[in-house]
Parts: C-alpha cells; structure tokens; sequence
C-alpha cells in the first residue's frame, strides 16, 4: 500500500512537470515582446532625440550666419538716419516674430561701453571725441541665407543708402555652415534610414518569434472552424497594445532621462522645443502601434495558409 502510494505521487509529480513545461513552452511570451520593443522604441527616440537637437543647433547657426551688421557714418543727421529706419522697417528680407522686425539698434555711446568692457582699455583718455559710428544688426529671413549670393546682393542694397559707411557680414563663416550643414544632414539622413530599417525589422521578426509558438493554437482554431477574422483578431491587438504600451513606456524613459540631463547640465534646455519632442514621443507610440499590427497580422496569416507539415 505504501509502495503504491508512493509510485502513485511520484506519476502525479512527474505529469506536473511535464504540463507545466509544455504550457511555458508553448506561451506567448508576453515581458520578452514587451522589453525587446521598449529598448528599439527607446533607440529610435534616442536617435530623434538628437536629430531635434541637431536641428536646433542648425538655426542657431543659421542665425548666427544671417547677422549683417550697418555702420552709419558718425555725422549723419536724425532726419537722414530716421529715413533709412523707415527703410528697414519696410523691407521683406528681414526676419521677424510677432510682427516685430528683428532689428537692433547700438548708440556710440553704447558701442563705447561696449568696447571698453571687451578690451578693458578706455580710449577717451586718449581721444576726446567718440570715433564709434551708431549701427544696426539685423536678422536676415532663413531663405536668404542659403546662398552667400543673396546676402551680398543685400548688403549692397543697404549700401546704396547715404547714411551707411559699411555693411559687414561673416562671408567665410556662412559658406562654411552652408557646406557642414549639408554635409551632416547627408550623414544623419543615412543613418536616420538605417536605424528606421533595423528597428522596424526588430520588432517585427520579435513579434514574428513569439507567434511561432501559437501556431499550433492557431491551427486548432481552424480545425474548429473559425474564420480567419476570428483568429487573427486577438492577435493583432494584443499586438497593437503591446506596441503602444512599449511606445508609451519609450517615452516615459525618455522624458525622464531628458529631465535628468536638464537638471546636470542646464544649458541643454536652450536645446529644448516642447512641441517637435511631444510629436516624437507621439510618433514612437503610433510605430509602436503600426508595427505590432502589421507584424502580427502578417505571422498570424503565414500559420493560417501554412501546412500542417510545416508547422513542426
């Protein structure tokens, strides 16, 4: 009896084991999807992350690149100089935010304290009289900055003017952010497609892998009888909120990393655009979302037109 008793526990014990490796092998794997297309979601937010940097760090140089400065001869009349304001105001190659010309206007006196606080030396020891002219810097419209052709055209009608002695601006430093810019945006699209391909082929061959183990399921439900509307459906959204839960989860580490960086260097946040981040942090939940679904419907519709043969 004792004997029986014991052969009979250890049967129990040994089908136990054997079910419950049966049903962990034949599980979809639910935090193995999840965390392998959290970590792509996050590269490719890493890599948008960046490009919204770049870009930003472009307009900075654009900006930089598009100053002219105009020195006015130092004994121009109020009415002389009051009309060639008149003259800025109206004209269309000058940038502007909120109706407000981007047009600043320096005194001599105010170039004098200036220089004397860049150089530390106090020329009117020296000279009674102030030989630094008033001047105006202006900020050209992003599409005349282009080309260094449009700003010497410029320059020269500003020149035409009889209160400007001189119209600067920085020739060589706007021909060279003109080729470094279109020389890294070459480089950054190239690598922005790769990391696109390689991401989308991740997730899709990961949800492919997890569904490899439903195919007999799959099978069991046609033998049943069901349409294949009916089965793919489960799938595809278990697919669609897996990735948009990712995509979710993608931008909350993001976000935190962001804020992070923000708080060790704060010089960062003049990099910062709300609007374009939130439309990146939106566009990894809709991947996240797009790919689950393709990626599923086209696994779950390869297992419903396989063989059986094929299956094992």
């Amino acid at each position: 009896m004792v004997k029986f008793s014991t052969f009979d526990h250890s049967f129990f014990m040994s089908n136990t084991t054997t079910y419950r490796r049966k049903k962990i092998l034949g599980s979809y794997p639910v935090l193995t999807v999840f965390i392998s297309i959290t970590l792509s979601l996050i590269v490719m937010g890493l890599f948008g992350q960046i490009l919204l940097n770049a870009h930003t760090i472009k307009g900075l140089m654009e900006q930089k690149a598009g100053e002219v400065q105009i020195y006015l001869y130092t004994q121009v009349s109020d009415s002389l100089q009051k009309d060639f304001y008149q003259q800025l105001s109206k004209s269309p190659y000058i940038d502007k935010q909120n109706d407000t010309l981007f047009i600043t206007y320096t005194s001599p006196e105010q170039a004098k304290k200036e220089y004397i606080a860049m150089m530390g030396v106090d020329f009117t020891k020296v000279i009674s009289e102030n030989p630094l002219p008033a001047s105006y810097t202006l900020q050209l419209k992003p599409q005349y900055i282009q080309d260094t052709a449009n700003i010497q055209f410029i320059a020269q009608d500003f020149k035409q003017h009889p209160a400007v002695r001189e119209v600067s601006y920085e020739k060589d430093l706007v021909q060279k952010i003109q080729y470094n810019i279109r020389l890294i945006s070459w480089i950054v699209a190239g690598f922005a497609l790769v990391l696109i391909l390689v991401t989308v082929l991740l997730i899709n061959n990961t949800i492919r892998l997890a569904l490899y183990s439903q195919r007999f399921l799959i099978r069991s439900m046609q033998l049943v009888g069901a349409r294949p509307y009916f089965i793919r459906k489960p799938f595809i959204v278990r697919a669609a909120w897996q990735g948009g839960l990712s995509g979710i989860f993608a931008a909350l580490f993001l976000f935190g990393c962001l804020q992070y960086l923000f708080l060790e260097i704060p010089e960062l946040q003049l990099l910062f655009q709300l609007e374009p981040t939130l439309y990146l942090y939106g566009g990894l939940i809709l991947t996240g979302v797009m790919i689950g679904f393709f990626s599923s419907f086209v696994a779950v519709s390869k297992y419903l037109n396989v063989r059986l043969d094929d299956l094992y």
